[in-house]
């Protein structure tokens, strides 16, 4: 189906693999979709949106693009840019991913007091789809170019007002650019979060590994991990991924090259594990609006919840991170602000950015040279120090030539001065101190690992 469209795609020279997998189940009527939404019931959804429902916040879908005109949808999706043409985004006619993760966000239902469709965490946000994609309307297993590198995208979507970006795809490798972009985005004050991905594989290296990228696995209805999900080191939590509804384009989507009527379809994957959570970002932006990246996930990791069975001690882990997902209580439990930067060490991201608490950012996210920062005191005052130091050299050099004619250039020491050439020995004119320029140590870019991104596991449809 074009919900499903691709199984690899290339990426700013990386392997990129998507993260939804067509489920089996068929798709459901307008009016049996709100009862399916089994994610919604456990997170007990009317008792959040009493908290918060996302209002003046604005979530960047950095994916296909998003077909505006859903009827779950209206009015909620900004025009964007489609990176290929420049055109607006929120007209898309052929593949459905974006369109999915978009209602699962910001989805409002339609029909009778909005009781028909999707319902997603954050009805009351609006959504900024960046169409990433250089083509548009392939079918399964077909490698599709991106028309905008990982770092233009982010970058894009902070200029333009994005509080929490969500990135439902995953690749295998982060240079210098990407993590320019994360130190940018969390200079901002906007999350980042992505998905780990669907192949049940380890996967350490990535976007999901930059410190300051809230990297999101999958969970099944009793919380516990989605076999398929990508495990890591550097997974934050899991968010659920099994038999999730979305909406679709145009009113269906393709299986194996046909098409299918339909408003709706059920899936799997981490695709929409992130757009959940991504959507929970947005509620707590909408309470702790001057809350920290860092501290909004501080916030979402001390309120986990934990399945039977699992020794919270031993917390996180490789498949937990942090533990499963729980909206609610990430709004409205007794959460210590922490520091800025949370969980993370930020100190290894170009500039060590942090957020808008008056710390410095980093220069690519400043804009600024160092140039920049001086006024012209300081400048006058440096420009006196040399001239300062200029004649204080000029004369020691004096001193120095007298003493040498009066001595007859000989001496104790040999020529130049007691204590050998150049030297000076005790008694005698000392150089001034030369002051060191400060010498900031680039950041190291880590090589790229020996292969791409693995394939897709074949035990069922391609993942998306």
């Amino acid at each position: 189906m074009r919900f499903a469209q691709t199984t690899l795609r290339a990426m700013g020279g990386a392997a990129m693999v998507g993260a939804l997998v067509l489920g089996t189940a068929p798709a459901a009527s307008a009016d049996a979709t709100r009862d399916a939404q089994w994610q919604n019931k456990a997170f007990d959804i009317a008792a959040v949106h009493k908290v918060a429902t996302g209002k003046g916040v604005t979530v960047a879908v950095l994916d296909d693009g998003v077909d505006s005109t859903h009827p779950d949808l209206t009015g909620k999706v900004l025009a964007g840019k489609r990176c290929s043409d420049g055109k607006p985004a929120n007209q898309e006619t052929l593949d459905d991913h974006g369109t999915g993760m978009a209602s699962l966000i910001v989805g409002h239902g339609h029909g009778p007091g909005n009781s028909e469709g999707v319902l997603g965490l954050a009805p009351d946000a609006e959504v900024l789809p960046i169409d990433i994609f250089a083509t548009e309307g392939s079918g399964f297993g077909v490698k599709k170019k991106t028309a905008c590198d990982w770092d233009e995208s982010i970058r894009y979507a902070v200029d333009h007002g994005a509080d929490v970006i969500s990135i439902s795809a995953t690749q295998s490798y982060a240079g210098e650019k990407e993590k320019e972009a994360v130190a940018y985005a969390i200079a901002h004050n906007v999350v980042v979060v992505q998905a780990s991905g669907n192949d049940g594989i380890q996967q350490n290296s990535g976007l999901g590994s930059v410190p300051g990228v809230v990297q999101v696995g999958g969970s099944v209805q009793n919380g516990t991990p989605w076999e398929d999900e990508n495990y890591s080191q550097k997974l934050t939590f899991t968010a659920p991924a099994k038999d999730i509804i979305v909406a679709t384009a145009k009113g269906g989507y393709e299986v194996d090259g046909k098409f299918v009527k339909g408003d709706y379809v059920t899936g799997d994957g981490t695709s929409m594990s992130t757009a959940i959570a991504s959507a929970t970002f947005a509620l707590l932006k909408q309470k702790f609006p001057d809350y920290t990246p860092g501290q909004l996930v501080n916030r979402v990791i001390k309120s986990t919840y934990i399945a039977k069975g699992v020794d919270k001690a031993k917390l996180p882990d490789a498949y937990h991170g942090y533990g499963d997902l729980s909206p609610l209580k990430a709004l409205t439990e007794n959460v210590a602000k922490g520091g800025e930067n949370g969980p993370w060490d930020l100190s290894a991201l170009p500039g060590a950015a942090k957020g808008k608490s008056g710390a410095a950012s980093s220069p690519s996210a400043s804009g600024a040279t160092a140039s920049d920062s001086s006024d012209d005191n300081s400048s006058n005052t440096m420009l006196y120090v040399g001239i300062g130091a200029g004649v204080l050299i000029v004369i020691v050099l004096i001193v120095v030539l007298a003493t040498r004619k009066k001595n007859n250039r000989g001496g104790p020491g040999g020529p130049g001065g007691p204590g050998g050439p150049g030297g000076w020995g005790p008694g005698t004119p000392q150089q001034p101190y030369q002051q060191q320029p400060y010498q900031q140590q680039p950041y190291q870019q880590q090589p790229p690992p020996a292969g791409p991104y693995g394939g897709q596991q074949q035990s069922g449809p391609p993942g998306y």
